[in-house]
């Protein structure tokens, strides 16, 4: 029977937010004198939080059920923290205990946390035990004292000074088994660093005051925010793995942004409420100095929840937290500052049609708000010209038009992007879908024109907001409605008696603004094209000399009949800092130009070293290729005035050429192919693409990589550093992508059995048929075709998987196709055949699939005079069954 303390409790855990002794006490019919005893009992027992204030408030202590941080989710683990994390676990593995490890780093960096995830590591690796401990001391609290910095390290023996009453444990016997962290170990004195070397030495230690040494198994993990230089050099030889993580200044947008939406995530979660944050607060906390690096993002994020959450409170005017501009610190909204520096490099992602980034509680997913009457950017845009213009030429700007563009971009980034999603099955009712295709069937012959897939799609996810919308009765204007009414009064009418079908079906009314949207649906010329770039890789060619560079450059154009390509000559009076900036400025004034990349030629010297400069400087992407001559020159220009892209124009030239140039050879490539899952709208279809593609290839001949990219360049550079060590075979992602002749896998695709057939098809297997063949030729009769075997049981199996839609590993396929040949070879002479158990029963309880296969192996006994046995069907049949891949998908 629960007591009334437990009734208490349970109140608490039903209403999440925070209540006083009198609230309590009048919803539960009870005295607030005894409400109040129990909640400071359950108060002293860790289950209700008390919250300070007038009057005092409690709230339920919820137990996390968050996974701990480790490598596996540390945010920049393919990117910024790849290398660190392979020397981490390198560290750990290395027998037969691991080596001592220093973590090196700014303030807020995330040393602890790091290793942590270096703990985890090796728990999950069976390095460590699960119980094993993880103790963390920081230097800094006993820096002045170096005795007492050796007892709380390696305890203290009875009586070893006066007030020392008991033996006391010091930190490295509580860590024995496991790993001891010592933050800021920088400040250590020499006294405490000569501490430590006699244990990591030898593994022994004696506590304060006691002659018996003491042996214990501890991995020493330190972190600092200084240089190896601080320490005595003796220490430095014990520690050798030192690692170092980088500044939030030296990490990627896409890295900040994901750090800024997990701590916004875990604090709606916390909450229990939506946070949502408008574009240009999070655009603020994307580009804002934060010296304290990761900590002081943190802070200053958790600063505005705060905020967010105290006007919430008081105001009551929304469900949703609203992080806004007016509530960012000063600091942060410093950030907007550099906006127009950094515009080129923020996709349309970040652009006119996301106004703001809410956060559920209880959930992994980010979801973008889209609105276009409240959309800013209009007032955004008006400032940018201005500035770009000059105050004085206010009647260049036609506002009307400027409006009207804003929705028709709208529209476009929307169908555009969200026509390529996978998103839709998971957020489109079916009945929702079948009316969209419904209605789109019957516009279809009123306006004699055909309506893909696309906009299809892109029109059901516009509706699912709306009428979503519509109930909670928030409703938009259309900025531009007369115009939309007046242009196309046939699509007009069209929507109206579309939106009737619809009002019906939701029991809603549609207002005339959003039939002006339906409207702009209707109208939309969705067809695919083929955009052909004209913009082409840039070639520039840098040589020492007067006129060297523009007289091999002329030669060039001549031969090929091209003015492509840019000389700059490098006179010996030249210094390599007047020759970079000359360059640099020639490419600042022209840098649309720019926008494919730049293979730089260079003869010899410091110039080979520009094009980090560029990249870094200016976010090109830049090859050089060093000791370059004419014929080096003719084939760069060659390639780039084909179209060929950065990475195919630098591997052709290298490979040409690199007994010339003296260039490395290319780096050997790993032996499994990649496939690239690219996302650009949250991790949360990051994940179900990576699930889905997991699912459908071989883990042991393709390796899958999961990619977000806010910065295209970024994106591009990220991809040519795979390039240079991985074979990568698709990119699959919710946004077209399209460079270095990979092929690109609209991530709806992978949802559609007849497209993942395609899909696996195009990838193929590390083994081919006739090398199957080559290989086990000598194993068949001679008499056998072997080679005509083959080709027809490969028919064979794609018209099974075609007649049932079959999703299966291509090795699976092939261990199959091998069986099959193995067993007419087995009927051809005559041996003796396995039975297989219940095949009455099997080939009852697989009726259709038996009969298909049967069906289709007739082919084979025709064309090689031999009879399958229902034993030989069943094995077949049951293969198949046994590798089939279901991935849970429906029709829409």
């Amino acid at each position: 029977m629960k007591s009334r303390k437990d009734d208490v409790l349970d109140a608490l855990k039903v209403n999440p937010n925070e209540q006083t002794a009198q609230e309590l006490a009048d919803q539960l019919g009870m005295d607030r004198t005894n409400v109040s005893r129990y909640l400071n009992e359950l108060t002293k027992e860790g289950t209700v939080k008390k919250l300070d204030g007038r009057p005092v408030k409690f709230q339920s202590v919820t137990v996390s059920n968050e996974q701990h941080i480790n490598f596996d989710n540390l945010i920049g683990r393919e990117d910024s923290l790849k290398s660190q994390i392979q020397k981490s676990k390198a560290a750990i593995l290395y027998p037969p205990r691991g080596l001592h490890t220093l973590i090196f780093g700014e303030t807020g960096t995330g040393k602890t946390m790091f290793a942590e995830c270096m703990y985890r590591f090796a728990v999950s690796a069976n390095v460590l035990d699960e119980s094993a401990p993880f103790i963390t001391f920081n230097c800094a609290d006993y820096a002045q004292n170096p005795q007492l910095l050796y007892g709380h390290i390696f305890g203290v023996k009875r009586g070893a000074f006066t007030g020392a009453e008991e033996n006391r444990k010091g930190l490295m016997e509580q860590a024995d088994g496991g790993i001891l962290f010592l933050d800021e170990i920088h400040r250590l004195p020499p006294e405490g660093q000569e501490m430590l070397f006699t244990f990591i030495d030898k593994g022994t230690f004696r506590s304060l005051g006691d002659g018996v040494e003491k042996q214990a198994s501890v991995q020493i993990i330190g972190a600092t925010t200084e240089t190896s230089s601080m320490f005595l050099s003796t220490f430095n030889r014990r520690i050798p793995m030192q690692i170092e993580l980088p500044s939030l200044a030296e990490r990627s947008l896409d890295e900040r942004l994901a750090i800024i939406k997990e701590f916004l995530q875990q604090e709606a979660n916390r909450l229990v409420q939506e946070i949502t944050i408008d574009k240009r607060s999070l655009l603020a906390f994307l580009l804002y100095n934060a010296e304290g690096n990761i900590g002081q993002l943190k802070r200053d994020l958790k600063l505005v929840c705060a905020k967010a959450f105290l006007h919430h409170q008081t105001k009551s005017e929304s469900e949703k937290l609203m992080i806004v501009e007016e509530d960012l610190p000063l600091v942060v909204q410093k950030g907007l500052l550099r906006m127009n520096d950094v515009q080129d490099k923020l996709t349309p992602f970040m652009d006119k049609k996301n106004l703001y980034l809410t956060m559920k509680p209880g959930t992994e997913e980010v979801v973008w708000g889209q609105d276009p009457n409240k959309d800013m950017e209009v007032y955004h845009s008006i400032t940018y010209k201005l500035d770009k213009l000059g105050r004085e030429n206010l009647s260049e700007i036609d506002l009307e038009e400027l409006i009207s563009d804003d929705v028709n971009q709208y529209f476009e980034t929307y169908v555009e992007e969200l026509s390529h999603s996978n998103i839709y099955r998971e957020i489109i009712s079916d009945d929702l879908w079948k009316l969209v295709n419904e209605l789109y069937d019957f516009a279809s012959i009123q306006m004699n024109r055909k309506y893909d897939e696309k906009v299809r799609f892109a029109f059901a996810l516009h509706m699912n907001s709306t009428i979503e919308r519509i109930r909670r009765n928030q409703f938009i204007s259309h900025p531009n409605l007369n115009d939309i009414r007046r242009n196309y009064l046939k699509e007009f009418q069209l929507a109206i008696e579309l939106s009737n079908r619809i009002e019906e079906a939701y029991n809603i009314m549609i207002p005339l603004d959003e039939i002006g949207f339906i409207t702009m649906f209707l109208t939309m010329d969705n067809e695919e094209e083929q955009q052909i770039n004209e913009r082409q890789v840039a070639v520039l060619v840098v040589m020492h000399g007067k006129s060297t560079a523009s007289s091999m450059l002329e030669t060039v154009q001549e031969l090929l009949g091209t003015t492509t390509g840019i000389a700059f000559n490098m006179p010996l009076t030249l210094n390599t800092a007047e020759m970079y900036a000359q360059i640099k400025n020639y490419i600042k004034d022209k840098q649309e130009e720019f926008s494919e990349g730049i293979i730089l030629l260079t003869d010899m010297g410091s110039p080979n070293n520009f094009g980090n400069l560029i990249f870094h400087e200016m976010g090109i992407r830049t090859r050089v290729i060093s000791m370059a001559s004419t014929m080096l020159v003719l084939e760069s220009i060659r390639l780039a005035t084909l179209g060929r892209s950065l990475e195919e124009i630098y591997t052709s030239v290298v490979s040409m050429f690199r007994t010339m140039t003296h260039l490395e050879e290319p780096t050997k490539k790993d032996k499994k192919k990649v496939i690239i899952v690219a996302c650009f709208t949250g991790e949360g279809v990051s994940k179900r693409l990576n699930e889905v593609v997991s699912q459908i290839v071989s883990p042991q001949e393709f390796e899958v990589i999961q990619m977000q990219s806010l910065e295209k360049e970024s994106f591009k550079h990220r991809i040519d550093q795979l390039i240079t060590h991985k074979n990568i075979v698709a990119i699959v992602g919710t946004m077209e992508i399209h460079y270095e002749n990979i092929p690109f896998i609209p991530a709806m695709n992978l949802f559609q059995r007849d497209k993942i057939i395609e899909f696996q098809d195009m990838l193929g297997s590390t083994i081919t048929l006739l090398e199957i063949v080559d290989s086990l030729t000598q194993d068949f009769s001679p008499e056998l075709d072997v080679k005509r075997l083959f080709l027809l049981i490969d028919d064979v199996l794609q018209l099974i998987r075609r007649d049932q839609k079959l999703i299966i590993e291509n090795t699976a396929m092939q261990a199959l196709s091998m069986h099959i040949a193995f067993l007419v070879d087995r009927i051809k002479k005559g041996e003796k055949r396995l039975a297989f158990e219940n095949v009455a029963e099997f080939r009852k309880t697989y009726s259709q699939q038996f009969n298909q296969v049967a069906g289709n192996l007739s082919l084979i006994e025709t064309k090689f005079g031999v009879t399958f046995t229902d034993d030989d069907i069943a094995y077949i049949v049951k293969t198949i069954e046994d590798n089939r891949i279901d991935l849970g998908l429906h029709s829409v």
